[in-house]
């Protein structure tokens, strides 16, 4: 027992696990510090960018472990109704991560939803789901493309249908061939607003 205390992989877990639960919850995003989140899509009411990328069966067939088929990366900025604590409205941007996964044949495609903000350093993009649901690291990667490392956190808790529960959900892991995706942009028409989500 108390050799595994000693194991540097603990410490490294348990702080994952705090980064999560801090970074996941309501995190209102002070005008003109943006940073990194900026330059994917300015900070407007309504201001949205969508990612995706259709993995084809010769990339599939080259990458046998891979569980995600197809991937798609939404952020939306969004200004809340002014209130006692923001009285020019809480300022957010939120994400959704749509997945299609090899063996499941559901209708629609598995899906996790929270809130992205910075790390201390005001460039790392992390995108958290609410109660340690995992989450993703977000990079621009030039040319309108985006990275998602799964890996850097290991996991995404995501569901088939919102408000089905755990009974319909998946835990997406970085696994094998599950570690980063290189996510293009998708035309305006292919991006709907956040309300629609």
């Amino acid at each position: 027992m108390a050799a595994s205390l000693r194991s540097p992989i603990l410490p490294l877990v348990a702080l994952s696990v705090l980064l999560v639960c801090a970074d996941a919850r309501a995190q209102a995003i002070e005008p003109g510090k943006e940073g990194e989140l900026a330059n994917l899509i300015p900070p407007e009411a309504g201001a949205r960018a969508c990612f995706g990328r259709v993995y084809d069966e010769a990339h599939l067939k080259t990458h046998p472990r891979q569980q995600v088929t197809e991937m798609q990366f939404r952020l939306a900025y969004y200004i809340h109704d002014p209130d006692a604590f923001f009285p020019k409205g809480q300022r957010n941007y939120y994400f959704e991560v749509l997945a299609r996964l090899r063996g499941h044949k559901q209708p629609k495609p598995f899906s996790a939803m929270g809130e992205c903000g910075l790390r201390d350093d005001g460039k790392s993009i992390f995108c958290g789901v609410d109660c340690d649901g995992g989450g993703v690291m977000v990079k621009r990667n030039g040319d309108g493309k985006i990275m998602l490392d799964l890996e850097a956190l290991g996991r995404l808790r995501m569901t088939s249908d919102c408000g089905e529960g755990e009974e319909g959900g998946i835990e997406l892991s970085s696994g094998a061939d599950d570690k980063r995706f290189l996510l293009s942009k998708l035309p305006a028409s292919e991006c709907p607003a956040y309300d629609d989500w």
